[in-house]
Protein backbone atom coordinates (compact mmCIF):
# COMPACT_ATOMS: atom_id res chain seq x y z
CA UNK A 1 0.00 0.00 0.00
CA UNK A 2 2.88 2.33 0.61
CA UNK A 3 3.68 1.94 -3.12
CA UNK A 4 0.52 2.26 -4.93
CA UNK A 5 1.29 5.54 -6.65
CA UNK A 6 4.61 4.41 -7.79
CA UNK A 7 2.96 1.09 -8.99
CA UNK A 8 0.28 2.66 -11.00
CA UNK A 9 2.67 4.77 -12.70
CA UNK A 10 4.91 1.81 -13.56
CA UNK A 11 2.41 -0.15 -14.82
CA UNK A 12 0.85 2.95 -17.05
CA UNK A 13 4.56 3.17 -18.79
CA UNK A 14 4.73 -0.54 -19.02
CA UNK A 15 1.42 -0.45 -20.82
CA UNK A 16 2.36 2.22 -22.93
CA UNK A 17 6.08 0.63 -24.23
CA UNK A 18 3.79 -2.52 -25.00
CA UNK A 19 1.32 -1.18 -26.85
CA UNK A 20 4.17 0.78 -28.70
CA UNK A 21 5.74 -2.80 -29.66
CA UNK A 22 2.94 -5.29 -29.46
CA UNK A 23 0.47 -3.19 -31.99
CA UNK A 24 2.39 0.65 -32.59
CA UNK A 25 5.26 -1.19 -34.61
CA UNK A 26 3.41 -4.13 -36.34
CA UNK A 27 0.41 -1.49 -37.16
CA UNK A 28 2.85 1.08 -39.37
CA UNK A 29 4.23 -1.51 -40.89
CA UNK A 30 0.67 -2.57 -42.23
CA UNK A 31 -0.31 0.96 -42.41
CA UNK A 32 2.32 2.95 -43.91
CA UNK A 33 5.09 0.95 -45.55
CA UNK A 34 2.44 0.37 -48.07
CA UNK A 35 2.20 3.82 -49.03
CA UNK A 36 5.71 4.47 -48.55
CA UNK A 37 6.18 1.63 -50.98
CA UNK A 38 3.59 2.82 -53.43
CA UNK A 39 1.70 -0.21 -52.89
CA UNK A 40 -1.07 1.95 -51.51
CA UNK A 41 -2.58 5.92 -52.31
CA UNK A 42 -2.12 8.40 -49.01
CA UNK A 43 -5.56 8.10 -47.22
CA UNK A 44 -7.92 10.44 -47.97
CA UNK A 45 -7.86 12.52 -44.90
CA UNK A 46 -4.31 13.06 -45.44
CA UNK A 47 -4.35 13.99 -48.90
CA UNK A 48 -7.20 16.45 -48.78
CA UNK A 49 -4.74 18.08 -45.46
CA UNK A 50 -2.06 18.29 -47.79
CA UNK A 51 -3.62 19.22 -51.18
CA UNK A 52 -2.72 22.85 -52.49
CA UNK A 53 0.13 22.75 -49.55
CA UNK A 54 2.69 20.46 -51.15
CA UNK A 55 3.50 20.00 -54.50
CA UNK A 56 2.31 16.74 -55.88
CA UNK A 57 5.62 15.28 -56.94
CA UNK A 58 7.01 15.85 -53.36
CA UNK A 59 4.64 13.98 -51.39
CA UNK A 60 6.31 10.37 -52.38
CA UNK A 61 9.64 11.87 -50.84
CA UNK A 62 8.02 13.66 -48.05
CA UNK A 63 5.90 10.29 -46.81
CA UNK A 64 9.09 8.58 -46.90
CA UNK A 65 10.89 11.10 -44.78
CA UNK A 66 7.80 11.25 -42.34
CA UNK A 67 8.30 7.08 -42.26
CA UNK A 68 11.66 6.97 -41.08
CA UNK A 69 11.43 9.65 -38.77
CA UNK A 70 8.14 8.01 -37.08
CA UNK A 71 9.91 4.93 -36.94
CA UNK A 72 13.30 6.00 -34.29
CA UNK A 73 10.44 8.21 -32.71
CA UNK A 74 8.22 5.32 -31.66
CA UNK A 75 11.53 3.35 -30.63
CA UNK A 76 12.65 6.53 -28.47
CA UNK A 77 9.02 6.67 -26.75
CA UNK A 78 8.73 2.67 -25.99
CA UNK A 79 12.13 2.91 -24.72
CA UNK A 80 11.81 6.02 -22.81
CA UNK A 81 8.32 4.17 -21.07
CA UNK A 82 10.22 0.84 -20.44
CA UNK A 83 13.29 2.17 -18.79
CA UNK A 84 10.79 4.10 -16.67
CA UNK A 85 8.83 1.04 -16.13
CA UNK A 86 11.73 -0.85 -14.87
CA UNK A 87 13.43 2.01 -12.83
CA UNK A 88 10.00 2.44 -10.98
CA UNK A 89 9.16 -1.27 -10.52
CA UNK A 90 13.24 -1.99 -9.49
CA UNK A 91 12.50 0.97 -6.89
CA UNK A 92 9.43 -0.58 -5.42
CA UNK A 93 10.68 -4.31 -5.52
CA UNK A 94 13.97 -3.62 -3.35
CA UNK A 95 12.09 -1.18 -1.15
CA UNK A 96 10.10 -4.44 -0.61
CA UNK A 97 12.61 -6.44 0.17
CA UNK A 98 14.07 -4.49 2.35
CA UNK A 99 11.27 -4.30 4.73
CA UNK A 100 11.27 -8.57 4.17
CA UNK A 101 14.79 -8.34 5.04
CA UNK A 102 14.71 -6.41 7.66
CA UNK A 103 11.02 -8.16 9.02
CA UNK A 104 13.29 -11.46 8.90
CA UNK A 105 15.88 -10.44 11.13
CA UNK A 106 13.43 -9.07 13.28
CA UNK A 107 11.23 -11.92 13.74
CA UNK A 108 14.21 -14.32 14.64
CA UNK A 109 14.78 -12.26 17.73
CA UNK A 110 11.18 -12.10 18.57
CA UNK A 111 11.43 -15.89 18.23
CA UNK A 112 11.59 -17.79 22.09
CA UNK A 113 14.52 -19.80 22.95
CA UNK A 114 12.62 -23.12 22.00
CA UNK A 115 12.98 -22.16 18.60
CA UNK A 116 16.17 -21.40 18.21
CA UNK A 117 17.16 -24.72 20.04
CA UNK A 118 15.41 -26.93 17.20
CA UNK A 119 16.76 -24.63 14.25
CA UNK A 120 20.48 -24.13 13.56
CA UNK A 121 22.01 -20.79 13.35
CA UNK A 122 23.17 -21.57 9.99
CA UNK A 123 19.50 -21.96 8.66
CA UNK A 124 18.74 -18.98 10.28
CA UNK A 125 22.15 -17.30 8.80
CA UNK A 126 20.95 -18.58 5.48
CA UNK A 127 17.42 -17.47 5.70
CA UNK A 128 18.34 -13.86 6.71
CA UNK A 129 20.97 -13.49 3.82
CA UNK A 130 20.91 -15.71 1.20
CA UNK A 131 16.79 -16.73 1.21
CA UNK A 132 16.21 -13.26 0.58
CA UNK A 133 19.10 -12.00 -1.65
CA UNK A 134 17.48 -14.94 -3.37
CA UNK A 135 13.98 -13.76 -3.57
CA UNK A 136 15.27 -10.11 -4.39
CA UNK A 137 17.42 -11.30 -7.43
CA UNK A 138 14.36 -13.20 -8.82
CA UNK A 139 11.67 -10.06 -7.80
CA UNK A 140 13.75 -7.70 -9.58
CA UNK A 141 14.98 -10.25 -12.61
CA UNK A 142 11.02 -10.22 -13.66
CA UNK A 143 9.10 -7.17 -12.57
CA UNK A 144 9.86 -5.27 -15.23
CA UNK A 145 8.73 -8.46 -17.50
CA UNK A 146 5.84 -9.42 -15.31
CA UNK A 147 4.45 -5.80 -16.40
CA UNK A 148 5.70 -5.03 -19.93
CA UNK A 149 5.56 -8.36 -21.51
CA UNK A 150 1.96 -9.61 -20.82
CA UNK A 151 0.80 -6.30 -22.11
CA UNK A 152 3.03 -6.60 -25.19
CA UNK A 153 1.46 -10.08 -25.85
CA UNK A 154 -2.15 -8.89 -25.55
CA UNK A 155 -1.22 -5.70 -27.89
CA UNK A 156 0.79 -8.40 -30.51
CA UNK A 157 -2.83 -10.67 -30.19
CA UNK A 158 -5.11 -7.60 -31.04
CA UNK A 159 -2.80 -6.42 -34.23
CA UNK A 160 -3.43 -9.99 -35.22
CA UNK A 161 -7.17 -10.21 -34.81
CA UNK A 162 -7.12 -7.04 -36.38
CA UNK A 163 -5.07 -8.70 -39.25
CA UNK A 164 -7.42 -11.89 -39.18
CA UNK A 165 -10.54 -9.86 -39.43
CA UNK A 166 -9.89 -7.21 -42.28
CA UNK A 167 -8.30 -9.82 -44.67
CA UNK A 168 -11.05 -13.12 -43.49
CA UNK A 169 -8.15 -15.21 -42.08
CA UNK A 170 -9.37 -15.95 -38.65
CA UNK A 171 -7.48 -19.68 -38.99
CA UNK A 172 -4.63 -17.49 -38.96
CA UNK A 173 -5.38 -16.44 -34.99
CA UNK A 174 -6.75 -19.55 -34.46
CA UNK A 175 -3.55 -21.49 -35.41
CA UNK A 176 -1.27 -19.37 -33.34
CA UNK A 177 -3.09 -19.23 -30.10
CA UNK A 178 -2.94 -23.12 -30.18
CA UNK A 179 0.54 -22.73 -30.57
CA UNK A 180 0.78 -20.51 -27.81
CA UNK A 181 -1.35 -22.31 -25.89
CA UNK A 182 0.90 -25.54 -26.82
CA UNK A 183 3.63 -23.82 -24.08
CA UNK A 184 1.81 -24.22 -21.44
CA UNK A 185 2.29 -27.52 -20.23
CA UNK A 186 5.53 -27.40 -21.28
CA UNK A 187 5.99 -24.32 -18.82
CA UNK A 188 4.24 -26.68 -16.07
CA UNK A 189 6.11 -29.22 -15.94
CA UNK A 190 9.43 -27.66 -16.23
CA UNK A 191 8.65 -25.67 -13.47
CA UNK A 192 7.87 -28.60 -11.50
CA UNK A 193 11.86 -29.98 -12.39
CA UNK A 194 12.81 -26.56 -11.39
CA UNK A 195 11.31 -26.64 -7.93
CA UNK A 196 12.69 -30.06 -7.11
CA UNK A 197 16.39 -28.47 -8.01
CA UNK A 198 15.86 -25.40 -6.01
CA UNK A 199 14.85 -27.11 -2.88
CA UNK A 200 18.29 -28.87 -3.26
CA UNK A 201 20.26 -26.24 -3.86
CA UNK A 202 18.86 -24.61 -0.51
CA UNK A 203 19.53 -27.36 1.23
CA UNK A 204 22.77 -27.56 0.22
CA UNK A 205 23.10 -23.51 1.13
CA UNK A 206 21.91 -24.08 4.47
CA UNK A 207 24.67 -26.73 4.99
CA UNK A 208 27.71 -25.08 3.78
CA UNK A 209 26.39 -21.90 6.07
CA UNK A 210 25.75 -24.54 9.39
CA UNK A 211 29.55 -25.74 8.61
CA UNK A 212 31.36 -22.20 7.83
CA UNK A 213 29.14 -20.89 10.99
CA UNK A 214 30.32 -23.75 13.11
CA UNK A 215 33.86 -23.52 12.04
CA UNK A 216 34.12 -20.31 12.65
CA UNK A 217 33.23 -20.66 16.17
CA UNK A 218 34.87 -23.17 16.98
CA UNK A 219 38.28 -22.44 15.86
CA UNK A 220 40.49 -23.04 18.85
CA UNK A 221 38.96 -26.46 18.70
CA UNK A 222 39.37 -26.91 15.15
CA UNK A 223 43.12 -26.04 16.28
CA UNK A 224 43.38 -28.18 19.35
CA UNK A 225 42.04 -31.24 17.14
CA UNK A 226 43.95 -30.60 13.72
CA UNK A 227 40.09 -30.80 12.20
CA UNK A 228 41.50 -28.19 9.49
CA UNK A 229 41.64 -30.80 6.66
CA UNK A 230 38.63 -32.97 8.57
CA UNK A 231 36.66 -29.54 8.17
CA UNK A 232 37.74 -28.38 4.33
CA UNK A 233 36.60 -32.11 3.30
CA UNK A 234 33.57 -31.69 4.61
CA UNK A 235 33.12 -28.35 3.32
CA UNK A 236 34.32 -29.50 -0.65
CA UNK A 237 31.53 -32.68 -0.53
CA UNK A 238 29.07 -29.85 0.41
CA UNK A 239 29.69 -27.12 -2.03
CA UNK A 240 30.19 -30.21 -5.00
CA UNK A 241 26.43 -31.04 -4.00
CA UNK A 242 25.50 -27.41 -3.86
CA UNK A 243 27.04 -27.20 -7.56
CA UNK A 244 25.48 -29.84 -8.34
CA UNK A 245 22.18 -28.91 -7.82
CA UNK A 246 22.74 -25.18 -9.29
CA UNK A 247 24.14 -27.23 -12.63
CA UNK A 248 20.56 -29.11 -12.90
CA UNK A 249 19.09 -26.21 -12.11
CA UNK A 250 20.36 -23.76 -14.60
CA UNK A 251 19.75 -26.70 -17.16
CA UNK A 252 16.05 -27.10 -16.63
CA UNK A 253 15.92 -22.91 -16.59
CA UNK A 254 17.55 -22.88 -20.20
CA UNK A 255 15.30 -25.65 -21.25
CA UNK A 256 12.27 -23.57 -22.30
CA UNK A 257 13.55 -21.28 -24.76
CA UNK A 258 14.42 -23.97 -27.43
CA UNK A 259 10.74 -25.25 -27.09
CA UNK A 260 9.47 -21.98 -27.50
CA UNK A 261 11.72 -20.86 -30.11
CA UNK A 262 10.66 -24.13 -32.40
CA UNK A 263 7.14 -23.38 -31.95
CA UNK A 264 7.23 -20.32 -32.77
CA UNK A 265 9.24 -21.26 -36.14
CA UNK A 266 6.18 -23.41 -36.63
CA UNK A 267 3.84 -21.22 -36.34
CA UNK A 268 5.81 -17.93 -38.40
CA UNK A 269 6.23 -21.23 -40.75
CA UNK A 270 1.89 -21.86 -41.12
CA UNK A 271 1.38 -18.03 -41.07
CA UNK A 272 3.44 -17.84 -44.14
CA UNK A 273 1.72 -20.98 -45.95
CA UNK A 274 -1.78 -19.69 -45.04
CA UNK A 275 -0.64 -16.02 -46.35
CA UNK A 276 0.41 -16.58 -49.61
CA UNK A 277 -2.74 -18.83 -49.68
CA UNK A 278 -4.75 -16.09 -48.95
CA UNK A 279 -2.84 -13.77 -51.16
CA UNK A 280 -1.81 -11.23 -48.24
CA UNK A 281 1.09 -8.83 -49.44
CA UNK A 282 4.64 -8.75 -48.52
CA UNK A 283 4.58 -5.89 -46.52
CA UNK A 284 1.43 -7.49 -44.94
CA UNK A 285 2.97 -10.76 -44.24
CA UNK A 286 6.18 -8.47 -42.86
CA UNK A 287 3.61 -6.89 -40.02
CA UNK A 288 2.04 -10.44 -38.97
CA UNK A 289 5.80 -11.49 -38.84
CA UNK A 290 6.81 -8.98 -36.18
CA UNK A 291 3.39 -9.14 -34.78
CA UNK A 292 4.17 -12.85 -34.23
CA UNK A 293 7.73 -11.99 -32.78
CA UNK A 294 5.83 -9.78 -30.34
CA UNK A 295 3.50 -12.89 -29.39
CA UNK A 296 6.09 -15.39 -29.07
CA UNK A 297 9.04 -13.28 -27.60
CA UNK A 298 6.84 -12.14 -24.66
CA UNK A 299 5.68 -16.13 -24.39
CA UNK A 300 9.26 -17.14 -24.05
CA UNK A 301 9.95 -14.45 -21.04
CA UNK A 302 7.17 -14.92 -19.13
CA UNK A 303 7.58 -18.60 -19.59
CA UNK A 304 11.17 -17.56 -17.67
CA UNK A 305 8.63 -15.51 -15.54
CA UNK A 306 7.27 -18.19 -14.31
CA UNK A 307 10.21 -19.92 -13.67
CA UNK A 308 12.39 -17.52 -12.03
CA UNK A 309 8.78 -17.06 -10.00
CA UNK A 310 8.97 -20.81 -8.78
CA UNK A 311 12.81 -20.15 -7.50
CA UNK A 312 11.81 -17.25 -5.92
CA UNK A 313 8.35 -19.23 -3.97
CA UNK A 314 11.25 -21.94 -2.75
CA UNK A 315 12.86 -18.80 -1.17
CA UNK A 316 9.87 -17.43 -0.21
CA UNK A 317 8.47 -20.56 1.47
CA UNK A 318 11.74 -20.38 3.48
CA UNK A 319 11.70 -16.87 4.84
CA UNK A 320 7.27 -17.62 5.60
CA UNK A 321 9.05 -20.50 7.87
CA UNK A 322 9.89 -17.93 9.68
CA UNK A 323 8.12 -15.05 9.30
CA UNK A 324 4.91 -17.31 10.07
CA UNK A 325 7.12 -19.43 12.66
CA UNK A 326 4.47 -20.37 15.55
CA UNK A 327 5.33 -18.37 18.71
CA UNK A 328 5.35 -20.52 21.71
CA UNK A 329 5.73 -17.41 24.15
CA UNK A 330 3.52 -14.89 22.51
CA UNK A 331 3.50 -11.62 24.08
CA UNK A 332 0.36 -10.90 26.33
CA UNK A 333 -2.08 -8.90 24.17
CA UNK A 334 -3.04 -6.50 27.77
CA UNK A 335 0.04 -7.45 30.00
CA UNK A 336 -0.52 -6.61 33.40
CA UNK A 337 2.02 -3.56 34.27
CA UNK A 338 5.22 -4.03 36.05
CA UNK A 339 6.61 -0.93 37.56
CA UNK A 340 8.54 -0.15 40.22
CA UNK A 341 9.92 -4.06 40.58
CA UNK A 342 10.17 -5.25 44.94
CA UNK A 343 11.31 -8.47 44.00
CA UNK A 344 9.19 -11.06 45.14
CA UNK A 345 10.33 -14.19 43.44
CA UNK A 346 7.77 -17.22 43.34
CA UNK A 347 8.11 -20.27 41.57
CA UNK A 348 4.56 -22.40 41.81
CA UNK A 349 4.88 -26.13 41.31
CA UNK A 350 7.05 -25.84 38.34
CA UNK A 351 8.15 -28.28 35.84
CA UNK A 352 9.94 -28.02 32.56
CA UNK A 353 11.26 -30.18 30.04
CA UNK A 354 13.03 -28.96 27.23
CA UNK A 355 12.40 -32.46 25.45
CA UNK A 356 8.94 -33.98 25.83
CA UNK A 357 8.81 -36.85 28.52
CA UNK A 358 12.31 -35.80 29.89
CA UNK A 359 11.45 -32.95 32.58
CA UNK A 360 14.62 -31.21 33.74
CA UNK A 361 12.84 -29.28 36.77
CA UNK A 362 10.04 -31.09 38.74
CA UNK A 363 7.48 -29.45 40.62
CA UNK A 364 9.73 -27.03 42.11
CA UNK A 365 8.14 -24.72 44.50
CA UNK A 366 10.52 -21.44 45.91
CA UNK A 367 9.14 -18.32 47.47
CA UNK A 368 11.91 -15.58 47.44
CA UNK A 369 11.03 -12.31 49.37
CA UNK A 370 12.70 -8.90 47.87
CA UNK A 371 16.67 -8.31 49.01
CA UNK A 372 16.87 -11.85 49.59
CA UNK A 373 20.74 -13.33 48.39
CA UNK A 374 20.04 -16.74 47.38
CA UNK A 375 22.62 -19.43 45.99
CA UNK A 376 21.62 -22.39 43.81
CA UNK A 377 24.20 -25.63 44.22
CA UNK A 378 23.82 -28.99 42.97
CA UNK A 379 25.75 -31.51 40.52
CA UNK A 380 25.75 -30.28 36.66
CA UNK A 381 22.41 -31.36 35.19
CA UNK A 382 20.43 -31.14 37.89
CA UNK A 383 18.42 -27.85 36.68
CA UNK A 384 19.87 -25.00 38.23
CA UNK A 385 20.82 -22.57 35.11
CA UNK A 386 16.63 -24.25 33.94
CA UNK A 387 15.56 -22.23 36.98
CA UNK A 388 17.08 -19.13 35.80
CA UNK A 389 16.12 -19.49 32.31
CA UNK A 390 12.39 -19.55 33.43
CA UNK A 391 12.89 -16.71 35.80
CA UNK A 392 14.43 -14.45 32.93
CA UNK A 393 11.31 -15.94 30.78
CA UNK A 394 13.70 -17.78 28.02
CA UNK A 395 11.38 -20.15 28.21
CA UNK A 396 8.03 -20.77 29.89
CA UNK A 397 7.35 -23.70 32.31
CA UNK A 398 5.60 -27.03 31.28
CA UNK A 399 3.48 -26.59 34.29
CA UNK A 400 3.16 -24.14 37.33
CA UNK A 401 4.11 -20.60 37.37
CA UNK A 402 6.53 -18.21 37.97
CA UNK A 403 5.51 -14.55 39.65
CA UNK A 404 7.75 -11.76 40.22
CA UNK A 405 5.80 -9.66 42.97
CA UNK A 406 2.79 -11.54 42.21
CA UNK A 407 2.14 -11.45 38.70
CA UNK A 408 2.86 -14.55 36.52
CA UNK A 409 5.48 -13.40 33.96
CA UNK A 410 3.22 -15.13 30.96
CA UNK A 411 0.74 -11.68 31.28
CA UNK A 412 3.99 -9.46 31.56
CA UNK A 413 5.67 -7.55 28.63
CA UNK A 414 8.72 -8.39 27.85
CA UNK A 415 10.19 -4.89 27.97
CA UNK A 416 8.95 -4.59 31.60
CA UNK A 417 10.39 -8.22 32.63
CA UNK A 418 13.58 -7.37 31.34
CA UNK A 419 13.79 -3.98 33.03
CA UNK A 420 13.61 -6.05 36.50
CA UNK A 421 16.47 -8.60 35.94
CA UNK A 422 20.06 -7.84 35.18
CA UNK A 423 21.96 -11.03 34.46
CA UNK A 424 25.81 -11.98 34.30
CA UNK A 425 26.22 -14.90 32.73
CA UNK A 426 29.09 -17.71 32.44
CA UNK A 427 29.94 -16.54 29.33
CA UNK A 428 29.19 -13.53 28.51
CA UNK A 429 29.03 -11.79 25.03
CA UNK A 430 30.44 -8.56 24.13
CA UNK A 431 29.65 -7.42 20.39
CA UNK A 432 31.66 -5.35 18.18
CA UNK A 433 32.42 -1.70 19.19
CA UNK A 434 33.76 0.24 21.71
CA UNK A 435 34.30 -0.91 25.53
CA UNK A 436 32.07 2.19 26.33
CA UNK A 437 29.29 0.75 23.86
CA UNK A 438 28.94 -2.38 25.57
CA UNK A 439 29.06 -1.29 29.08
CA UNK A 440 26.17 1.17 27.68
CA UNK A 441 23.95 -1.82 26.64
CA UNK A 442 23.02 -2.59 30.28
CA UNK A 443 21.17 0.89 30.16
CA UNK A 444 21.52 2.35 26.67
CA UNK A 445 19.87 5.79 27.67
CA UNK A 446 23.18 6.63 30.56
CA UNK A 447 25.25 9.12 30.39
CA UNK A 448 28.92 8.63 30.25
CA UNK A 449 29.65 9.90 33.32
CA UNK A 450 27.25 6.55 34.70
CA UNK A 451 28.99 4.68 32.26
CA UNK A 452 32.27 5.07 33.61
CA UNK A 453 31.45 4.66 37.41
CA UNK A 454 29.83 1.48 36.43
CA UNK A 455 33.22 0.46 34.97
CA UNK A 456 35.44 2.15 38.20
CA UNK A 457 32.54 -0.74 40.15
CA UNK A 458 33.58 -3.80 37.85
CA UNK A 459 37.77 -2.96 37.42
CA UNK A 460 36.63 -2.09 33.92
CA UNK A 461 39.27 0.83 34.61
CA UNK A 462 42.61 -1.29 35.35
CA UNK A 463 42.75 -2.65 31.41
CA UNK A 464 40.74 0.19 29.40
CA UNK A 465 43.02 2.78 31.02
CA UNK A 466 46.20 0.60 30.10
CA UNK A 467 45.69 2.09 26.47
CA UNK A 468 44.97 5.39 24.82
CA UNK A 469 41.78 5.01 23.85
CA UNK A 470 40.92 4.53 26.71
CA UNK A 471 36.82 3.13 27.07
CA UNK A 472 36.87 3.87 23.37
CA UNK A 473 39.06 1.05 23.02
CA UNK A 474 37.32 -1.40 20.24
CA UNK A 475 36.47 -4.98 20.82
CA UNK A 476 36.40 -7.79 18.64
CA UNK A 477 33.14 -9.45 17.32
CA UNK A 478 32.77 -11.62 20.37
CA UNK A 479 34.65 -9.51 22.66
CA UNK A 480 37.64 -10.39 20.76
CA UNK A 481 41.30 -8.96 21.92
CA UNK A 482 40.15 -9.23 25.63
CA UNK A 483 40.92 -11.73 27.78
CA UNK A 484 37.87 -14.29 29.61
CA UNK A 485 38.38 -11.98 33.10
CA UNK A 486 37.84 -8.90 31.55
CA UNK A 487 35.14 -9.74 29.10
CA UNK A 488 33.55 -10.70 32.04
CA UNK A 489 34.35 -7.48 34.26
CA UNK A 490 32.55 -5.72 31.07
CA UNK A 491 29.48 -8.06 31.82
CA UNK A 492 29.96 -7.55 35.42
CA UNK A 493 29.70 -3.26 34.57
CA UNK A 494 26.38 -3.66 32.82
CA UNK A 495 24.64 -4.62 35.80
CA UNK A 496 25.71 -2.37 37.82
CA UNK A 497 24.63 0.36 35.10
CA UNK A 498 21.32 -1.43 34.60
CA UNK A 499 20.76 -0.81 38.14
CA UNK A 500 17.76 -3.72 38.48
CA UNK A 501 15.96 -4.79 41.62
CA UNK A 502 16.44 -8.49 40.76
CA UNK A 503 19.90 -9.69 39.77
CA UNK A 504 21.02 -12.95 38.45
CA UNK A 505 25.12 -14.23 38.92
CA UNK A 506 25.61 -17.28 36.63
CA UNK A 507 29.34 -18.10 37.93
CA UNK A 508 29.71 -14.31 37.91
CA UNK A 509 33.17 -14.91 38.18
CA UNK A 510 34.24 -17.93 37.13
CA UNK A 511 36.91 -16.32 34.51
CA UNK A 512 38.43 -13.93 36.87
CA UNK A 513 41.23 -15.26 38.93
CA UNK A 514 41.34 -14.96 42.43
CA UNK A 515 42.99 -11.24 42.74
CA UNK A 516 40.57 -9.93 40.03
CA UNK A 517 37.60 -11.39 41.85
CA UNK A 518 38.71 -10.11 45.47
CA UNK A 519 38.78 -6.79 43.66
CA UNK A 520 35.32 -6.98 42.19
CA UNK A 521 33.80 -9.31 44.66
CA UNK A 522 33.45 -5.74 47.46
CA UNK A 523 31.16 -4.38 44.33
CA UNK A 524 28.93 -6.94 43.80
CA UNK A 525 28.39 -6.93 47.55
CA UNK A 526 27.27 -3.38 46.93
CA UNK A 527 25.27 -4.46 43.88
CA UNK A 528 23.37 -7.00 45.77
CA UNK A 529 22.38 -5.35 49.15
CA UNK A 530 18.55 -4.38 48.95
CA UNK A 531 18.18 -6.89 45.93
CA UNK A 532 16.86 -10.52 45.34
CA UNK A 533 19.62 -11.81 44.26
CA UNK A 534 20.87 -15.33 42.88
CA UNK A 535 24.06 -17.02 42.72
CA UNK A 536 25.02 -19.99 40.38
CA UNK A 537 28.57 -20.52 41.69
CA UNK A 538 31.19 -23.39 42.24
CA UNK A 539 33.63 -21.76 44.59
CA UNK A 540 31.87 -22.39 48.09
CA UNK A 541 33.07 -18.85 49.05
CA UNK A 542 30.72 -17.14 47.15
CA UNK A 543 27.73 -19.43 48.09
CA UNK A 544 28.70 -19.17 51.47
CA UNK A 545 27.81 -15.34 51.91
CA UNK A 546 23.97 -15.99 50.39
CA UNK A 547 21.62 -15.88 53.13
CA UNK A 548 19.63 -19.02 51.71
CA UNK A 549 21.13 -22.27 49.59
CA UNK A 550 18.49 -23.76 47.46
CA UNK A 551 20.41 -27.56 47.02
CA UNK A 552 19.34 -29.35 43.44
CA UNK A 553 19.34 -32.74 42.46
CA UNK A 554 18.26 -34.31 39.24
CA UNK A 555 15.43 -31.49 38.65
CA UNK A 556 14.38 -31.30 42.25
CA UNK A 557 15.14 -28.83 44.81
CA UNK A 558 16.23 -31.43 47.64
CA UNK A 559 17.31 -29.07 50.60
CA UNK A 560 17.04 -25.23 51.16
CA UNK A 561 18.41 -23.17 54.20
CA UNK A 562 21.76 -21.17 55.18
CA UNK A 563 25.17 -23.12 54.86
CA UNK A 564 25.59 -24.15 58.41
CA UNK A 565 21.89 -25.70 58.99
CA UNK A 566 22.28 -27.60 55.06
CA UNK A 567 26.05 -28.95 55.74
CA UNK A 568 24.53 -30.29 59.16
CA UNK A 569 21.21 -31.69 57.88
CA UNK A 570 21.63 -32.47 53.80
CA UNK A 571 24.41 -35.07 52.69
CA UNK A 572 24.21 -34.09 48.94
CA UNK A 573 25.53 -30.08 50.40
CA UNK A 574 27.71 -31.84 52.34
CA UNK A 575 29.48 -34.17 49.67
CA UNK A 576 29.78 -30.73 47.48
CA UNK A 577 31.09 -28.64 49.72
CA UNK A 578 33.87 -31.42 51.41
CA UNK A 579 35.05 -32.24 47.62
CA UNK A 580 35.27 -28.53 46.65
CA UNK A 581 37.23 -27.93 49.98
CA UNK A 582 39.74 -30.93 50.02
CA UNK A 583 40.27 -29.93 46.16
CA UNK A 584 41.11 -26.36 47.16
CA UNK A 585 43.60 -27.53 49.68
CA UNK A 586 45.03 -30.24 47.29
CA UNK A 587 45.84 -27.77 44.82
CA UNK A 588 47.46 -25.94 47.31
CA UNK A 589 49.48 -28.22 48.35
CA UNK A 590 50.58 -29.40 44.84
CA UNK A 591 51.72 -25.53 43.91
CA UNK A 592 53.57 -25.43 47.01
CA UNK A 593 55.17 -28.22 46.10
CA UNK A 594 55.86 -26.82 42.46
CA UNK A 595 57.48 -23.91 43.68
Amino acid sequence: SPHRGLLALAVFCGAAAAATAGFGLPMMMDKVFPVVFGEKPLPEFLQRAIAGRVPAESVPALTMWCAAAAMPLLMVFRGAASFANTYLISKIGLRVLEDLRLRVFARIQELPLAYHDRVSRGDLMATTVFYTQNLQQNMLSVTNDLVIQPLTLLAALAFLAYQSLTNNEVGLLLLNLLVAAATIPAVKQIGKKIIERMKKMLCGLNDIATTVQQNLSAQREVRSFCLEKQQTELLRGQIRAFVDALFKLSAWRQALTPIIEILSVLALSFSLFMGVRGGITLTQFTAIALALYYCYDPIKRLGEVYNTMQLAGVALAGVDAVLYAKDEMPEPENPAPLRNVRGDVEFSDVSFAYVRGKPVLKNVSVRVPAGQIVALVGPSGSGKTTFINLLCRFYDPSAGTVKIDGRDLRGVSRADRTAGIGLVSQAPVLFRGTVRDNIRIGDPAADDAAVFRAGALAAVDEFVRERPEGYDRMIGEGGEGLSGGQRQRVSVARAFLKNAPILVLDEATASLDMLSEEKIQQSLESLTKGRTTFIIAHRFSTIRRAQRILVFEEGRVVADGPHAALYASSPLYRELYDRQVADAKKGKTEGGKSA
